[in-house]
């Protein structure tokens, strides 16, 4: 924004503070006979469009107001039914100083300015958002961007004559987040001076880095050494640049923005995995659950000011009409054929979405400089009618796998339990249901779930799927505030595959993943592959539009939807999930050790506990020999070299992790640069040894085969190594040009972690005699 942000004058109670401390009294006498917010917030309203504080009821959007309903919606339904007191207030301000869309990493503000804030405000914010007043949001924001327009031209005037030798014994800090801020403006300009010394040297490194590899790709080719592109940017204007733009998106937000930031401080105040959504992202968050959206299908990135095509969906309404193209960048937007034509140059992407998102079969123009026009001012209009667009990169998908002990084995990829969120056929356990199908008709021996990567999503449609593994029965346990238990089960009579079955985790396994899989595993139905634990989040939200709870006479277009926790859930066996996640039987090394990952690392999570254990019956098919398995895997795992190259990485990562510091030193830099190429040059040679190794001795390789949805009823299966990029995401994308990087490749074709969980499939096949391999060329 231009101007200073201000509330809008629609916020309740602003006018005649004197009567405010008096409503403040009020509302928190009632709150403690209130029985649901609704009496509590009528009668506080009622008391302000009565009183000389409020004047007239307005009509027009107040984002005070909108504060003032969800912080009631908390109060009375939040699982911990906490008042929204000084302690909730106190981390409020924290989480809003030291949000992702202010000052997280601490590089703004100083020491001052914090504690200036929670003088005024730590105590006072509940007091104040009760009753519709949000100046505090707006105070501090204007501050923020006051400070980042002075660092920018602070750093602009460091990089007009840079005085940086990087030949020095100094260090830069790598993550300022667990870092105080600096304690004055002179604290700030020490700092700063280190982080833009830092930013030129790595400038430096990449530009040595890009040399080395012209030179490298003539020696390969025997042309002449390319030059450097003409148009490459200065190190220090590519870095004034990232500032300047930087700044640019602050002042782009606008009241609705700020207050979206503010209220989502508030919501995580109660626990993580509360929080406040803006239309648009209530709007994006039904994309990600429904796996599809109305619109042109198009993947869009600011470039320069404008929204540049990065990606097309194949097939999708952009796509068949053929007139977009990658690269072009899209300069304007209107409404239908006679809509006017709206500038989009610089604006905030989001708010070009928006535009260009719509009603289904409703037409939208985008006025589009294309990428190959000699002209950059030439322009052309696009008219495309906008449809329904399915993201098929998020759709489940599955591999049928010929193992080089000629087992034929399954694999699911489930990245999101997405379902459809307006009442549609979306669902994640009718597309498993016939990806398996069809690996059930190719004769798999086993399966794997695989859940790396799935932060979770519908419970219904973990519980269901669960359904597809177990008879009908208890999946998971649900605990309300009041105590109350309820046990929800899946209705199959029968379970669809009762074969070997490995789940495969990892740490940001969550959720509605870790239900499933510690179903499975109290049902002694699957073996838990993976990291150490899942993610350990063992809480359940709803999504409550605010709208709801507002009075008659609100403008309740903008108000947006609250994510509350309203339950915490328990496995079968009354254990939980909360803080602790999901052990798997078999330890994988993963480089996710490195990083502090989970529910346990976060803010102000809820506390885990147990009850009672439900009635359930084990699963009654082969019995999974845990002992066995977890030693076979560890004596393969000590003479496998790529896991001991893990087992380094990790190390290696969590020594950095915890030094949190960075050389400033260039020769120590280059050293460091020289180290890591000599390390993936061995690594690559030795692991070509053993790839040709594997060649001469005719062992056989892994076949891996491609299921999507799209083609699980095609009578040929396809092999894998046939599908591109393109037919696997459903994207048409943006390439750099990388042809001269050496891709990966593993001994069988496939990674570490993925080879050792089909042995250790192969395995429980053997042991339990659950399969019969299968004869080569069967």
């Amino acid at each position: 924004m231009n101007s200073k942000l201000k509330p809008g004058k629609g916020d309740a109670c602003s006018g005649n503070e004197s009567v405010i401390p008096l409503l403040i009294e009020i509302f928190k006498t009632m709150k403690k006979f209130a029985r649901s917010p609704l009496p509590a917030i009528g009668a506080v309203l009622s008391m302000c469009l009565l009183s000389a504080a409020c004047g007239q009821a307005q009509e027009t959007a107040s984002y005070g107001k909108v504060g003032m309903y969800v912080a009631n919606m908390l109060q009375y339904q939040h699982y911990s039914r906490k008042d929204f007191d000084n302690e909730i207030s106190k981390r409020m301000l924290e989480n809003y100083v030291k949000s992702p869309y202010l000052d997280g990493n601490h590089y703004f503000f100083t020491l001052e300015d914090v504690n200036s804030f929670r003088e005024k405000f730590s105590t006072q914010l509940d007091d104040q958002l009760i009753l519709g007043n949000n100046k505090a949001a707006y105070e501090i924001y204007d501050v923020f961007t006051a400070r980042v327009k002075d660092r920018v031209a602070k750093i602009e005037e460091l990089l007009k004559d840079p005085k940086f030798t990087f030949d020095s014994n100094k260090t830069v800090t790598m993550s300022r987040r667990e870092v105080n801020w600096p304690e004055n403006m002179a604290a700030a300009d020490e700092m700063w001076s280190g982080i833009i010394e830092g930013e030129l040297l790595q400038e430096r490194l990449i530009a040595k880095a890009a040399e080395e590899k012209r030179q490298a790709k003539a020696e390969k080719s025997g042309k002449p050494v390319e030059p450097a592109k003409a148009d490459d940017e200065k190190a220090e204007d590519k870095i004034l640049k990232r500032y300047t733009r930087f700044l640019e998106s602050l002042e782009e937000n606008d009241e609705e923005d700020v207050n979206n930031y503010f209220l989502s401080a508030l919501a995580a105040a109660y626990d993580p995995h509360s929080e406040y959504f803006s239309e648009s992202e209530m709007e994006s968050f039904k994309i990600g659950m429904n796996n599809s959206l109305v619109g042109i299908g198009a993947l869009l990135q600011m470039n320069e000011g404008a929204a540049e095509i990065q990606g097309l969906v194949v097939g999708g309404p952009a796509d068949r009409g053929g007139d977009l193209s990658v690269k072009d960048r899209i300069v304007g937007v209107a409404q239908g054929k006679d809509g006017e034509m709206v500038d989009v140059m610089y604006m905030k992407l989001q708010k070009v979405v928006d535009m260009i998102r719509g009603e289904k079969g409703s037409i939208v123009r985008l006025k589009v400089n294309p990428a190959n026009a000699d002209d950059p001012s030439v322009t052309r209009d696009i008219l495309i009618e906008r449809d329904v667009v399915n993201l098929k990169d998020k759709l489940a998908n599955a591999e049928m796998i010929e193992t080089e002990k000629e087992r034929r084995i399954g694999w699911i990829n489930l990245s999101s339990f997405y379902a459809d969120m307006d009442g549609g056929d979306t669902s994640t356990t009718a597309d498993i249901k016939q990806l398996l199908g069809r690996l059930m008709k190719e004769g798999i021996e086993g399966l794997v779930l695989d859940l790396r990567g799935n932060g979770g999503g519908s419970l219904d449609e973990a519980i269901d799927l669960t359904g597809l593994f177990v008879p009908g029965g208890p999946v998971v346990q649900s605990k309300d505030w009041r105590g109350n238990v309820d046990s929800l089960r899946s209705q199959n009579k029968e379970a669809m595959y009762t074969g070997p079955m490995i789940v495969l985790t990892d740490k940001t396994s969550a959720s509605a993943s870790e239900i499933l899989a510690a179903a499975l595993q109290d049902y002694k139905r699957a073996l838990i592959v993976g990291d150490t634990s899942t993610f350990g989040k063992g809480t359940v939200q709803t999504i409550i539009p605010v709208k709801r709870y507002m009075s008659l006479f609100s403008d309740k277009s903008r108000a947006g939807a609250l994510k509350v926790t309203i339950r915490k859930f328990y496995r079968i066996s009354g254990d939980t999930t909360q803080k602790k996640g999901v052990i798997p039987e078999v330890i994988l090394p993963s480089r996710l050790d490195a990083m502090e990952i989970g529910e346990a690392a976060l803010d102000y999570p809820l506390q885990n506990d147990e009850i009672a254990p439900q009635s359930y019956d084990l699963f009654k098919g082969h019995k999974i020999p845990y002992e066995e398995l977890a030693k076979r895997s560890a004596a393969r795992i000590s003479g496998e070299p790529e896991f001991q190259f893990i087992v380094e990485d990790t190390k290696r990562l969590k020594a950095q992790i915890d030094r949190n510091t960075v050389s400033l030193n260039e020769v120590e830099r280059l050293a460091e640069v020289e180290r890591n190429k000599v390390r993936r040059e061995t690594r690559r040679t030795e692991r070509k040894a053993r790839i040709d190794q594997i060649a001469a001795s005719g062992e056989k390789r892994i076949e891996r085969y491609r299921l999507a949805l799209e083609n699980v009823d095609d009578e040929k299966l396809i092999p894998f190594s046939e599908f591109s990029e393109e037919d696997q995401t459903g994207m048409r994308m943006v390439h750099e040009d990388d042809e001269d990087e050496e891709k990966e490749e593993y001994p069988f074709g496939v990674d570490p972690t993925k080879l050792e969980t089909i042995h250790i499939l192969e395995d429980m096949i053997e042991l339990t005699g659950s399969g019969t391999p299968r004869v080569a060329g069967e």
